[in-house]
């Protein structure tokens, strides 16, 4: 089954931002992200607490996804970067 990336607005105003500083480096947080719709729940990922948000680490970014299994959705909430 294959879910439907959903990016919300604070996620995509993140990434170009991440883009705009970082340029090309953020590639492989975005592929890691695109993967989510074959696989939402994949090794690199920690789900926070008792509810259906996961957070994958790709290198010094992040982004906060939620799965919704209803509509077989991945909403990326928030894209942003771990302080150096």
């Amino acid at each position: 089954m294959s879910y439907t990336i959903i990016w919300e607005r604070a996620a995509s105003e993140g990434l170009k931002r991440l883009r705009a500083r970082d340029g090309g480096a953020v590639k492989p947080l975005v592929k890691a992200i695109n993967s989510l719709a074959l696989n939402p729940e994949p090794d690199t990922s920690n789900k926070l607490g008792t509810t259906n948000l996961r957070r994958p680490r790709v290198g010094v970014y992040r982004a906060t996804y939620e799965i919704d299994g209803g509509t077989v959705a991945i909403k990326i909430l928030m894209v942003g970067s771990t302080a150096v």
